[in-house]
């Protein structure tokens, strides 16, 4: 019988419903054939609790909203980086060194 050819009803292996001689050997080696890449005792199933869990996130909450994080990022970039950088922030400096009132 070619390996091509199906059997006229399907046969039990190992546990396993097999419909061709392919499916008969892999049986025998206790692969399942309805999921062969799981491999032998379906040690890489598909089933398995880690394979079929989303992908963990690790990025927090405000990472994960764009608009957030833009909210963020420019109200860091507006806030004064320091108690000092604060306090000048009313002023800005001449050409020749000096700090002006930008108020008056």
């Amino acid at each position: 019988m070619a390996i091509s050819d199906d059997y006229s009803s399907p046969v039990t292996v190992s546990g396993f419903v097999c419909r061709n001689c392919s499916d008969v050997d892999r049986a025998k080696r206790h692969i399942d054939p309805a999921d062969p890449a799981a491999g032998p005792f379906g040690v890489n199933g598909s089933h398995k609790p880690a394979k079929a869990a989303a992908p963990a996130n690790h990025f927090s909450a405000e990472a994960r909203n764009a608009e957030r994080l833009e909210a963020l990022y420019r109200a860091r970039q507006a806030a004064p980086a320091s108690p000092i950088a604060a306090a000048y922030a009313g002023s800005a400096p001449t050409p020749g060194g000096s700090l002006v009132s930008r108020s008056a």
